[in-house]
């Protein structure tokens, strides 16, 4: 009687762990701590040479803790894993690209989810992480203490490092093709906007900590950072702008329940 007690609880202790599994595989990267000038570039010039204000994140020198961020954009194949140990349905692709025009895109595997906020926040708790806040995701892209000063996430030729309108052939692509940044993350300049944690509320960014700073308390729309393959970096000659739209300085806000073919991300933990 004692053995079979000993067998059924060994059994059950053993399914408890199965059920409770994560099962998807998370690429790491460490960020060592330290202090940055977080929007350190206010201004954006578009491929027509316009200046676009009020897009990028709040100027102000900013402290973070060390912290875990995810080496690629979470893919299909990791969001389907998610899904099928959480029993949700995956949801359907979108029906139309950034032009408006029908595509039905079908679901690959090695290309970034293209999640919702909410979404993107239930899977990176159940990989036991978090989204990245603004601050953090800005920080990696521009290489944290390894920063070699580029305007662009690991370079300062945009096509070198990221999927952007001059090399993308009108669409997004599987993750980790092009050049890393500084740090060995990889398309943070392009391919798919990221979802961030924080909210977007630029009325009360000065409320906001400037010690490991979480975002204003609420807002109607939260951000996303790097941008998508829809974008221009190039001007009328050709060449890489310096104050581009695909800067990590750069902010864009959305509805959280926005689903298109400029949206993914990825995760971040503190340990």
């Amino acid at each position: 009687m004692k053995i079979m007690f000993s067998v059924l609880m060994g059994t059950l202790l053993f399914s408890s762990c199965k059920e409770n599994e994560t099962v998807t595989k998370v690429d790491w990267i460490y960020v060592t701590g330290g202090k940055f000038e977080q929007g350190k570039n206010q201004f954006i010039i578009s491929p027509k040479g316009d200046t676009i204000k009020g897009f990028t994140s709040p100027n102000r020198l900013v402290e973070l803790n060390g912290f875990y961020i995810s080496k690629y954009e979470i893919t299909v194949k990791q969001f389907k894993e998610f899904c099928e140990s959480t029993g949700r349905k995956m949801p359907e692709p979108p029906l139309e690209n950034a032009y408006g025009k029908r595509v039905y895109y079908k679901w690959e595997d090695e290309k970034p989810m293209l999640a919702t906020w909410d979404e993107a926040n239930d899977f990176a708790e159940w990989a036991g992480g978090r989204l990245p806040t603004e601050a953090e995701w800005e920080y990696a892209a521009k290489g944290g203490k390894k920063s070699k000063g580029y305007q662009y996430s690991g370079s300062n030729n945009p096509v070198e490092i990221g999927w952007v309108g001059e090399n993308s052939d009108s669409t997004f692509h599987k993750v980790g093709l092009l050049k890393p940044n500084e740090l060995g993350i990889y398309d943070m300049t392009g391919n798919v906007g990221e979802w961030v944690s924080d909210w977007y509320n630029p009325t009360k960014d000065n409320l906001v900590s400037e010690i490991n700073p979480k975002g204003p308390p609420d807002g109607e729309y939260k951000i996303s950072k790097g941008l998508s393959w829809f974008y221009n970096t190039q001007d009328e000659n050709g060449k890489p702008l310096k104050y581009g739209i695909h800067m990590p300085e750069v902010r864009y806000q959305s509805p959280r329940d926005t689903r298109n073919d400029g949206f993914g991300f990825r995760i971040a933990k503190d340990r």
